[in-house]
């Protein structure tokens, strides 16, 4: 696992602790690395809770209805993190999906959750990490809520670009969604949502080539 610590390093998760610190709370948290293959998709929904570090690739979050319509709630790529969830009555179950082949370190939530009888450090600050990492994906589902708020496809597009435009700190703005996987996170229909992309390129609003968009000045429109 040492050869892991560069990335684990940079985590929300490993924050502020040294290597031999991180190395401890991997032993205490029974730290298993995965490897998954491109497109596979991982479904516990009633197996045990875990939590789960992106070490490489990259993960979709998603659901689908009894009907097989999908709805992708947010990525994780490197250093991020998922927390599982038991499937609840009524409620469907999360699926993740394998977007590239993905090396994850599983780690035990339970055993997460209770700190170490000696109340070692490690694991206190993985436990104040956790929380605030938390709190960062749970922001991020707000935000997509705020962009299913929109009435109108073209007005979930400028909400989300603008959005990840403050997130990147530019006007230029790298999307990890192919166009299919975009109309699912915003819940629109992929032709609709294509004819209005090419309807708002004409307007002067963006420019897009594949996964890169730029948002444009308001007198080039």
């Amino acid at each position: 696992m040492e050869e892991r610590l560069p990335l684990l390093r940079t985590t929300v998760l490993f924050r502020g602790m040294a290597d031999a610190e991180i190395l401890h709370a991997l032993e205490c948290l029974h730290a298993r690395e995965l490897r998954f293959d491109r497109d596979q998709i991982i479904w516990e929904p009633d197996k045990q809770l875990y939590w789960a570090v992106v070490v490489h690739g990259s993960l979709l979050v998603q659901q689908e209805d009894l009907r097989g319509n999908r709805s992708i709630l947010g990525d994780f790529g490197p250093g991020g993190l998922w927390s599982s969830l038991r499937a609840m009555p009524g409620v469907q179950p999360f699926f993740l999906s394998v977007r590239a082949d993905t090396v994850l370190f599983l780690l035990d939530h339970e055993t997460a959750m209770r700190p170490c009888g000696d109340n070692c450090r490690a694991h206190l600050i993985l436990l104040r990490n956790a929380a605030s990492a938390l709190e960062e994906n749970q922001a991020r589902l707000l935000q997509r809520a705020e962009y299913l708020g929109k009435r109108s496809t073209r007005e979930k597009l400028l909400a989300y670009l603008a959005i990840q435009s403050a997130l990147q700190g530019s006007r230029k703005i790298n999307v990890p969604y192919t166009r299919q996987e975009l109309a699912d996170f915003l819940a629109v229909d992929r032709s609709a949502m294509c004819t209005e992309l090419t309807r708002m390129q004409h307007d002067g609003l963006l420019r897009y080539e594949r996964k890169r968009f730029e948002l444009l000045e308001e007198e080039e429109n």
